[in-house]
């Protein structure tokens, strides 16, 4: 009947008014009734006690009066009755006017009668002289009066009282019935109005559930299921459209079913064809794909596993790498040839540079892909370059030590005089020299941090003694420049395990390369901080600065900013910086704007352990 969303809804705001409306309606009549039950124990039965108990106070204030004139006072007794006859009067003409009852309207006459004689008997024993027989006139005939017309009035007080109690009783009925109507109509409503509710929401939310119930298993793939009609006129369309979509997906993949396999097998051989070896693992840690490479060099099969890290070729080059990727939710990538990873078959220890990376499809959450390059010639060819600059470097540091003593020797006195010129020029010759011997140093440095590549040696290290210790070896040197060093306050740090030597050596090179470049009067800062990821140590200064085109070649070994100028030179002490970083793990950052100076941030990871 109701195909309608809009008239499902329209009945359901109906019957909700409808319901409030009966309820409202039974509340006030119920109120209306208890209201007349009240008002006519008010109108009827109220002024006819009030008239009576006035009635009732008149007669006995005007006995006081009989009782005041019977003992000779009648300067006080007459006006009393006076003023008491006109008070009864005033009552029961209020009374006369208000007769309600059956039996009341006599009883009010007989008050009438009763009082008229009380009146005549008074005024007769006035008229008697004042004396025993006007004493003995009150006992004889006003006293015995005066009680049967009292009683007469009490007799319909307690009539009028009577019917009160009566009305109010019935109003007290009438009160319980209406709670009780109003309860059982609410009740009942209420109960209508949950039905209705849990019975709306099923019509109007079901037959959208089915399209949604549809629309889910459309997506999961299924393209066969029948999409019922929703019996809803303003739904009808877009189940049509549904039913429209599934044909075209259907008709689709039918036409588009060997366009995919071919395109799985241009896949599949593509990853076949890969030199590298090639793992894919399951959420689980079983191995869903492989390529020729990963089996011929690990034996690395699909089916294999679950992979645990440090348990054979599929552990220890596999399994580590989808762990951290598994812990980070990122690419893992070696930083460089010296943390290759080392593994020995029958052909010999070879190295391998392992990459490893989350699928990013929301169906494969938890798969990992990590491949294997084999790095071995690279390694060799690495460590011959380091083998022959070391060699160089020692050969040339005996030639460069005869040269660097000529020309300090030529510039000293004992040696003979020099004209300006060639002062000049041995002046020149030695400051080359000095930074000659200062890059043979490094280089010789550097080769020696790349030899003990993994070979970190952590402890739990106080930050800012260290950042102090580094200062106080560089203080001499800011000194003779004007140029102040500070440490910046950073609270309460934790002990970082770091290797303090290596770091020490990181912080220097930082401090180092910022007074080069500092001018006089400017100021080199250290600050570190923490947090739950790792530790930060920034080494800040107030020097020239770098121009964005150089920036991203800092780090590059034996960069200059232009030939031959002393000032740009900046030798190898950032290259050694960056390679202790990333032995730990983290990652040197520079910032920098000409004029405003530099900012060097060094970033370790707390639980980053060595490369192996």
């Amino acid at each position: 009947m109701y195909n309608s969303l809009r008239a499902r809804v329209t009945l359901g705001v109906l019957a909700i008014m409808l319901t409030l409306l009966l309820v409202s309606a039974v509340a006030i009549t119920t109120l209306r009734r208890l209201g007349g039950e009240i008002e006519t124990i008010l109108r009827e039965n109220y002024r006819s006690v009030i008239a009576c108990v006035d009635m009732k106070e008149a007669l006995e204030r005007q006995d006081s009066a009989a009782l005041f004139a019977s003992t000779g006072h009648d300067d006080i007794a007459r006006p009393l009755l006076a003023e008491q006859r006109a008070a009864f009067a005033r009552a029961y003409a209020v009374e006369f006017h208000n007769i309600t009852l059956p039996d009341e309207g006599a009883a009010v006459r007989e008050i009438d009668a009763l009082f008229r004689d009380y009146v005549a008997s008074v005024d007769r024993a006035l008229a008697a002289p004042a004396g025993p027989a006007r004493s003995e006139a009150y006992f004889r005939e006003l006293l015995p009066r005066f009680t049967r017309l009292k009683r007469a009035t009490e007799r319909v007080l307690r009539m009028n009282q009577a019917s009160m109690e009566s009305a109010d009783r019935s109003a007290k009925a009438a009160a319980r019935r209406g709670v009780a109507v109003t309860v059982g109509v609410g009740a009942l409503a209420l109960a209508l109005l949950l039905a209705f509710t849990w019975w709306l929401p099923r019509m109007v939310v079901r037959p959208v559930q089915r399209l949604a119930d549809a629309a889910r298993t459309i997506g999961g793939g299924d393209l066969d299921v029948a999409i019922a009609d929703p019996g809803v006129r303003e739904l009808a369309p877009l189940a049509e459209a549904f039913r429209r979509m599934v044909e075209k997906l259907r008709a689709y993949r039918q036409s588009s079913l060997g366009e995919l396999l071919a395109a799985r097998d241009l896949a599949n051989a593509t990853v076949q064809c890969l030199l590298d070896p090639l793992v894919v693992f399951e959420r689980d840690g079983t191995v869903l794909l492989t390529n020729e490479a990963a089996t011929r060099v690990f034996g690395v099969e699909p089916g294999d596993g679950p992979a645990t890290a440090g348990e054979g070729a599929l552990g220890h080059v596999f399994g580590a790498a989808r762990e951290r990727v598994l812990a980070t939710g990122g690419v893992v990538a070696p930083g460089n040839l010296a943390a290759a990873t080392r593994w020995r078959d029958r052909l010999g220890e070879r190295y391998f540079q392992v990459r490893a990376a989350p699928l990013r499809a929301e169906s494969d959450d938890g798969r990992v892909i990590v491949v294997a390059q084999d790095v071995t010639r690279l390694r060799r060819i690495d460590r011959l370059k380091s083998d022959m600059v070391a060699t160089v470097s020692h050969e040339f540091k005996t030639p460069l030590t005869s040269l660097r003593m000529a020309t300090h020797l030529l510039l000293e006195p004992a040696t003979g005089p020099l004209t300006e010129a060639q002062r000049e020029v041995v002046t020149t010759a030695r400051d080359e020299t000095e930074r000659l011997r200062l890059l043979v140093d490094e280089l010789l440095d550097l080769v020696r941090i790349e030899s003990e590549a993994g070979a970190l040696h952590r402890v739990p290290v106080e930050v800012d003694e260290l950042m102090r210790a580094v200062l106080d070896g560089h203080r001499a040197i800011a000194a003779d420049k004007g140029i102040a060093l500070v440490v910046e306050p950073s609270g309460a740090l934790p002990r970082a395990r770091v290797d303090p030597e290596k770091l020490g050596i990181v912080l220097a090179n930082l401090v180092s390369n910022a007074i080069r470049h500092t001018p006089s009067g400017g100021t080199v800062a250290l600050a570190a901080e923490a947090d739950a990821a790792a530790l930060r140590i920034t080494v800040r200064d107030t020097g020239e600065g770098v121009a964005p085109s150089d920036l991203a070649h800092l780090m590059e070994r034996a960069s200059t900013r232009g030939a031959g100028h002393e000032g740009t030179w900046r030798g190898l002490g950032l290259t050694i910086a960056q390679e202790i970083v990333l032995q730990h793990g983290g990652e040197l950052l520079a910032e920098s704007a000409v004029g405003r100076g530099s900012a060097f941030t060094v970033v370790i990871p707390h639980e980053t352990s060595p490369a192996p």
